[in-house]
């Protein structure tokens, strides 16, 4: 399993056939853009008015990110998980957060050489649905800036008990990201509920320090969220890279 953090957009929504390697069209870039090696520190993503900022951030996690993955929705060699890099890209202008992506797409085809292609494959996958007894969800107060849905949102932590608690801000479809690393299968919001929420989760996670045996997810679930996971098998939209160059330092 992965636990580290990763960019958690919308789903793709493709054709069943494969498609052939594509890079999409180029939009307008950013106006400056640094892209170096990472040279330690914590993970941070920031987005500012203007600027984007990666800090010892994965390229596989970019290439999440730009495309609006999830990580079951992408595959490529190893390297694009173990080498980080910090980059500093800025517009002209503030711009809204698509363009960021579209910008972001365009510095991957650019620095790293990046080409990818799309195909669907069936697997086994989870329904996040509404449980029972109904929905136990804690809307976040609608005034507050929304916030930038990234894995960064959520975050784990042992408790004195052996469990692990999930705690954060974000919408389901980031919960799915969470429960796709701890059941290691796509888990598909089909809850119909959207908006974002103050998340908290009181559970198991087998290989997270203070591992305990209870609850498990799929127990912890009903009881404290008011969701539950249904085994499906369905097809999966899946991003496959073919080509990215290390980048020189520039």
């Amino acid at each position: 399993m992965r636990f580290e953090t990763a960019a958690i957009l919308a789903a793709l929504m493709l054709c069943r056939a494969v498609a052939r390697p594509h890079e999409p069209e180029a939009p307008a870039g950013f106006e400056v853009a640094s892209v170096k090696p990472a040279v330690g520190g914590p993970l941070k993503v920031q987005s500012d008015p203007g600027r984007l900022t990666f800090t010892s951030e994965s390229l596989d996690v970019l290439i999440e990110l730009a495309y609006g993955l999830r990580e079951y929705q992408y595959q490529g060699p190893i390297w694009l998980h173990t080498t980080r890099y910090d980059i500093v890209a800025t517009t002209p202008s503030p711009q809204p957060r698509a363009a960021q992506m579209a910008m972001l797409q365009s510095l991957l085809a650019d620095r790293f050489k990046l080409k990818i292609h799309r195909e669907v494959k069936t697997m086994p996958v989870y329904w996040l649905v509404v449980a029972k007894n109904g929905a136990k969800l804690m809307p976040i107060d609608a005034n507050l800036p929304a916030p930038f849905d990234l894995y960064y949102n959520l975050g784990m932590a042992p408790t004195p008990t052996g469990q692990t608690e999930l705690h954060g801000v974000g919408s389901l479809a980031l919960l799915c990201d969470f429960l796709t690393r701890v059941t290691e299968r796509p888990v598909i919001d089909r809850t119909g509920i959207a908006g974002s929420f103050d998340l908290r989760l009181l559970c198991a996670i087998d290989g997270f320090p203070g591992y305990d045996t209870s609850p498990t997810v799929f127990d912890a679930l009903p009881p404290q969220l008011g969701l539950k996971l249904e085994p499906h098998t369905g097809e999966v939209a899946v991003t496959v890279v073919d080509h990215a160059d290390k980048p020189t330092v520039n």
